[in-house]
């Protein structure tokens, strides 16, 4: 994550057209959001636009807007997401969705860098940033696009890594979350959230987060306030009735065989510094 964002940092302030891959969940709206934020189009909209829930037959008129009269219910002119942008952003989500049809239009439109009102003959000149989005991978977003828009699109593209492949990062989303709702987790509760493989990457992780503060009585998250991640680990603890300290000795030796023994990676996990791990290993005996 640190080597994307450096990476972002350095196109931030250039006006070329972005393309944000990753699972869904990952962060791709929250990414688009940050660029916008932190460039120098801030002070201007940030405009999203759902591929996947406009109807083709709105599309265009949502798109490109439309002029009084040109067709029944056009009572007014109404200015498209393509004019409202007006020096900002726009974010196309899930562009993968988008009809063929509507590619070749929006095309034109971002290659041209202008676009006609529907019923005008009067051209709009497209100021904005352009960012598209898609849970597709690229090699397979590429056949599901025109090839001239995916190349049109797709000037600098970033990969968001899944939440799996980037584990150190699950503890300070976790605090983050509960932060917001002054609610604190224990270390074992911390360890099923790092050990979950998160099939719906971040957005998973701050459901189960909202759902666990929701039905915890108290202001720490504990295993038992997890029920969907409840593992194979605490279930025998439970049904072996083992004591507080007998399950913190187990738990220290499950993380320390799943991290090879790698004595600050464990501490991380663990929620402690090293010092305290070396103590607490003293303690149970463990090696």
């Amino acid at each position: 994550m640190r080597a994307l964002l450096q990476t972002v940092e350095k196109v931030i302030d250039h006006d070329v057209n972005l393309l944000l891959l990753g699972e869904s969940g990952s962060g791709k709206d929250f990414l688009a959001e940050a660029i916008h934020a932190c460039g120098g189009r801030r002070q201007n909209p940030f405009i999203r636009i759902d591929c996947a829930s406009i109807p083709v037959e709105l599309f265009e008129s949502e798109l490109f807007g439309f002029e009084k009269g040109t067709f029944t219910d056009a009572h007014a002119r109404k200015l498209g997401k393509l004019e409202l942008v007006k020096g900002g952003t726009i974010y196309f989500d899930d562009i993968a969705s988008l009809a063929p049809a509507l590619q070749a239009k929006l095309l034109r439109a971002i290659q041209e860098k202008r676009f006609t009102r529907l019923g005008s003959n009067q051209t709009v000149a497209l100021d904005g940033r352009v960012i598209s989005s898609s849970s597709v991978p690229a090699e397979e977003l590429v056949n599901e696009l025109r090839r001239d828009l995916f190349y049109r699109i797709n000037v600098v593209t970033f990969t968001i890594p899944p939440l799996r492949e980037r584990r150190d990062d699950i503890p300070q989303l976790a605090r983050s979350f509960l932060a917001r709702r002054k609610s604190a987790i224990d270390r074992v509760a911390m360890g099923m959230l790092v050990e979950h493989d998160w099939p719906g990457n971040v957005r998973e992780l701050r459901n189960v987060i909202d759902r666990a503060v929701l039905v915890e009585e108290s202001d720490v998250l504990t295993p038992s306030s997890l029920p969907t991640l409840t593992s194979d680990f605490v279930a025998a603890a439970t049904s072996h009735r083992w004591t507080l300290d007998e399950l913190e000795m187990r738990y220290i030796r499950d993380v320390l065989r799943q991290t090879k023994s790698n004595y600050s990676r464990a501490a991380q996990i663990l929620g402690i510094n090293r010092k305290t791990l070396l103590e607490k290993r003293r303690k149970y005996g463990i090696e």
